[in-house]
């Protein structure tokens, strides 16, 4: 059982990697999982205010069209958090997205929390000797 959760853990990591090296050989999308510089943020603050769409933001910032919206959520809920008296409805305004774009990626953060509190949670002797009895019976099998 632990074997096939880090197995899974794993395969998923590596499909992310890919699809990260295949989107950065992509002169389109090659800044895609990049960190962010102070002004890329204001190139798009600035561009957003100019009502670009994001897909044009995306290629002109070689990121992808969901990194550019998660960009606008991430300082969506980074101006309410740091600012009490603006609302989540404003905030999303301000960055022209929905409140509904808001409250998906909150839920989904939620799930990617919780998964990786049941898969990255510090090792535990009950945890190792669970994966020792699995390799020692791999290992005794005929």
């Amino acid at each position: 059982m632990v074997g096939k959760i880090l197995h899974n853990k794993m395969a998923t990591n590596y499909q992310f990697q890919e699809k990260l090296r295949k989107q950065r050989e992509n002169p389109a999308t090659s800044r895609a999982g990049l960190r962010w510089e102070n002004d890329e943020d204001t190139a798009l603050v600035d561009k957003i205010n100019d009502n670009i769409p994001m897909s044009e933001i995306a290629k002109q910032l070689q990121r992808t069209e969901g990194s550019i919206k998660t960009r606008l959520i991430v300082k969506a809920l980074t101006l309410v958090d740091e600012d009490h008296t603006i609302t989540l409805d404003e905030a999303a305004e301000r960055y022209k997205i929905t409140t509904q774009d808001i409250q998906v990626y909150q839920a989904n953060k939620k799930i990617r929390q919780q998964y990786h509190r049941t898969v990255n949670h510090p090792v535990n002797l009950q945890m190792v000797y669970a994966l020792l009895l699995e390799i020692n019976g791999k290992l005794s099998a005929p």
